[in-house]
Parts: structure tokens; sequence; C-alpha cells
């Protein structure tokens, strides 16, 4: 299918094809016909666990996490108090016990974890992003446990749990257990998303005047929620990017400063602010690095939160710093320095692959600057969400890319055929 354009942001990704579009968000791939100001989703039943959507508004997405909210309850029980259980065995009961609108949550966990966890006489399915917390909590890992049949895999993680001190706080949403964290008073702290998203959103309307929330994108699925906002009457925050623009005689590439946030219920992410630039004729987004983050933990408060709001202006001065000292670093091999910088991440060969050939489809293999390459490894989280990666795995990958901004590049800038 011949595309009309492409416009790629950094975790969610529009792809309009002859009046259809294509949406990527954190992996979540939906294509129908576009209708402004709509709700987007891959999947339309809300306790699946591949379920993700997209939002217009803020007020779009306050009210859908305030629907949220009111179907989710936190339960604190003894870890030793829980238990797995293949969910052939408990299928019938738990089918009698949903509500008529979850009639299929036994046959979507069917299709995804097959298991249930027992507090007390309750039963609830476990949804996919929970394993990680449920393994966390028994104090067990390794890749072993994949490989066992689900009543041995039950049972081995019970016996962990039955011996596991402390309280387990369970988060079940929409019909199944979405994590299970430490229960203790030094343990996970719940900050309410709504209450987070609305306060970022009422600060950035008071301290930064023309901040406007990114049309699609916030972002929900059940492991993590994402949304964008413009700051473009704040360009002082980039003033110091620009002067360095025009110092090194580069084109002004028409950046407005941007500040994306995400958080998470299910211990994928804090609840983390990341300066941003966003660029205004191609649509692309870059990553700064030094997020503001506030883990879930040690007491955290939507106090600690409101107080990381007053960091943002000191800390894009922080991390402008790190993106201008990249354009003083030349690069004479840049093909193999791209390769090699990103397999140093880690980031598969096929996407690795993707971003070079782009790259010097567009700036041919003359040498450039470790910014030219910063800013093309920024293509590697649009490739990801063509191949379906994950909400964690896209963010883990763009954070991955903001760390190479302390590397050192000349180590990667090396002559001569490499092994990729």
């Amino acid at each position: 299918m011949d595309s009309e354009g492409i416009l790629h942001f950094s975790f969610f990704f529009y792809a309009l094809m002859k009046g259809r579009i294509a949406t990527i968000s954190f992996g979540c791939l939906w294509i129908n016909k576009f209708k402004k100001g709509g709700t987007h989703m891959k999947e339309t039943k809300i306790y699946a666990d591949e379920f993700c959507t997209t939002f217009a508004s803020t007020t779009e997405m306050l009210e859908f996490l305030a629907e949220r909210a009111k179907q989710s309850k936190w339960i604190r029980k003894p870890t030793r108090m829980l238990k797995l259980v293949p969910l052939e065995k408990e299928a019938e009961t738990i089918e009698e016990a949903c509500e008529k609108e979850l009639e299929g949550i036994v046959e979507d966990t069917e299709k995804n974890t097959q298991l249930v966890l027992k507090v007390n006489k309750d039963f609830y399915p476990v949804r996919d992003c929970a394993i990680h917390t449920i393994l966390k909590r028994a104090g067990i890992n390794g890749t072993g446990l994949k490989k066992l049949e689900k009543a041995t895999y039950a049972k081995v993680v019970n016996y962990c749990l039955q011996v596991a001190k402390g309280d387990a706080l369970i988060k079940v949403a929409d019909g199944k257990v979405s994590a299970v964290h430490g229960g203790d008073d030094h343990d996970y702290c719940v900050l309410d998303m709504q209450t987070i998203f609305n306060m970022t959103s009422d600060y950035l309307k008071a301290h930064f005047k023309g901040s406007t929330y990114l049309e699609g994108s916030g972002s929900f699925d059940h492991s993590i929620v994402s949304a964008m906002w413009t700051l473009g009457g704040n360009q002082e925050l980039l003033d110091t990017y620009h002067q360095a623009l025009e110092d090194h005689g580069i084109e002004d590439k028409s950046l407005a400063p941007a500040l994306r946030l995400t958080t998470s219920d299910v211990a994928v992410s804090g609840v983390n602010l990341y300066p941003m630039m966003l660029s205004q004729t191609s649509n692309r987004v870059i990553n700064l690095g030094s997020p503001i983050k506030l883990s879930h933990d040690r007491g955290a408060t939507l106090q600690d939160f409101r107080n990381n709001l007053d960091k943002i202006f000191s800390r894009y001065q922080e991390a402008v710093k790190g993106i201008v000292g990249l354009m003083d670093i030349d690069i004479q091999n840049p093909v193999n320095c791209l390769h090699l910088i990103m397999k140093e991440l880690k980031i598969n060969q096929k996407i690795r692959n993707e971003v070079v050939d782009l790259f010097v489809g567009q700036y041919g293999e003359e040498p450039c600057t470790a910014h030219d390459l910063y800013f093309a490894m920024h293509e590697a989280a649009f490739f990801a969400a063509c191949e379906g990666f994950s909400a964690p795995r896209i963010l883990k990958l763009e954070e991955d890319i903001a760390k190479t901004l302390v590397f050192d590049w000349k180590g990667f800038d090396v002559y001569g055929t490499i092994k990729l």
C-alpha cells in the first residue's frame, strides 16, 4: 500500500494511507477510518490483555481513567494466603461468577496466561502484565519457569508464595489481576493515575504559556499510561540548543519543547516526566534524557510528584546540554558507528538495519556528528512499534537510546568491516 505521508512520534505513529490511518501506540495497531476526536483501540473489550487505546483530548483521557478507577480495586492480604491455580481447574466457577459484560474474560485468559489467582475463596484471572510482579513477590525468576506445564509452574510459584514474608498488595482491574506488589509500609505506594495526569495538565496550563496536549499522544494499556504536551509558547527552554545549532552552522530544525508523562500501576514505570523536543516539520520526537523520576516506593506521595513538576524548567537546561555536546563529536564512519552503538544497546538486527538504511538513504555515508546519529537512532522506536513491540519494550528502547548521550561515541567510530 502506497503511503501518502508518514508522521511518526515516539510512542504513537500515524501512517496515513489513502484516507485510512494506522495508529501504532506502544505496539497497539488499529486500522480504520480516521474520525477526528475519537478514541482509537485495537481491542474493544477493556478486560482483554491486549486492550489498548489512544485519546484525542485530555478530557477524554481523564474520563477514561476515572472509569478505570471505578472498575478497579486494591486488595491487601498476607502473601502466604495467595495461590496460583491453572485456569482449567476453575474456569467453570469463574464463568458463573462473571458479570454479563465480562463473559469473555475466561476465554481471553485462556488465550494468554491460563492462570488464576486464588485469594481466600475468591478467584481472579491473571493478566499478562501481572506475571512479573507475582514472580517478584514470590522471590523467584528464571527462564526455566516458562518451560514448565501450567500445573507444575503454579505449584513451584505457590511453594515460594507460602514462605514469602509480609503482605501482598493486589491490583484487580476490569476483572483481572494486573499486579501483585509488596504490601508492607515500605513497599509499593499507589499513586492515582487520573490525579497525576490532571495535576500535570493543570500545572502546565498555569506555568507554561501555550502548552497544549498533543492530540492522540495519550495512550493506555494495562501495563502503562502515557501522554505528551507541547510547550510551544516556551521556546526559551531550547534557547541554548538553538544557539548551539547556529554556532555549529547546523540548519535550525524547527523544534519545540515538549513533555512526556508516563506512569504504571504494575511496576513497569515510575511516575516519570521526560523532557522532549518535537520537530514541527517532521513530527519526530527526540528524547533529551534526564527524566524526572518518582518510584512507587519509599513512601512516595502525590505531593512528591507535585514537587517534581517544579523541576521541569531546570531539568530542561540540564538535558539540553547533553544533546548540544554531541555536536562537537565528529564521526568518520557513520554507518559502522550507528550499527555498533545500537548493537551495544541490544537493539535487534532487523531494526538496526532499517534505521541505518533510512539514514543512508537520507544522508549518505559521509562523515557527520554524533548529534546526527542520535537523531537517526530515534527511528528505532518507530520500527519497533511496526514490529509489534509492547509498550514497556518501546519505553525501555527510548530510555536506552537516551543513555547514549553520555556514551564514548568515538569508541564506536571504527573503520572497515564489522560484525553485525
